[in-house]
């Protein structure tokens, strides 16, 4: 028997034995950003990603800008979940650039960008796949729901040009605005 398997757990093998049944090469890319355990060497579509969850989950500004500025291409398209009121399609960096800005900027947030946990993050050539977990909450509700979302970005040259965001349940965004409308 293999002593270095031996000593491994079973979630560490299950964790290897997803990666290499995904084709990927090293279990580390499963792991989620900030983690300790981030691999020495990332790839440069992940570099990328890596900048813009930081600078968003740390609210910083200029790091969002200048994250966004280098990180997508000037024809970058953002799509989100039809149904929610900010959901459809944005195309255009600077378009991007406003609408992601306004995470940061807005003094009534669905989401706060501090409280977005990346769960799962899996790479495969020129896409990027990570799994984002937050708080949800409608304009004029109390309190949040829990929420996820799956954002899959497409690389070219080191540089995103479509970030796809399809929220797990648009239902239970669509019912808490419904609940928190004022009553007449």
């Amino acid at each position: 028997m293999n002593d270095e398997l031996s000593t491994n757990t079973p979630a560490q093998l299950n964790r290897r034995n997803l990666a290499t049944g995904l084709g990927l090469g090293a279990a580390s890319l499963l792991l989620p950003i900030g983690t300790q355990a981030q691999p020495a060497r990332v790839s440069r579509n992940r570099a990328v990603l890596d900048r813009y969850y930081t600078a968003l989950q740390q609210k910083n500004q200029e790091g969002l800008r200048k994250a966004i500025e280098e990180g997508f291409t000037p024809d970058a398209v953002l799509r989100i979940s039809d149904s929610l009121p900010y959901g459809g399609t944005h195309a255009g960096r600077n378009v991007i650039l406003t609408m992601l800005m306004g995470f940061l900027t807005t003094t009534q947030p669905i989401i706060r960008p501090e409280q977005i946990k990346i769960e799962r993050v899996v790479e495969e050539g020129d896409y990027i796949v990570a799994k984002a977990v937050f708080p949800w909450l409608a304009p004029g509700a109390r309190d949040p729901i829990p929420m996820s979302a799956f954002e899959m970005f497409t690389f070219r040259d080191g540089r995103i040009t479509e970030m796809v965001v399809s929220y797990w349940d648009t239902a239970a965004c669509l019912a808490a605005m419904k609940a928190a409308e004022p009553k007449p």
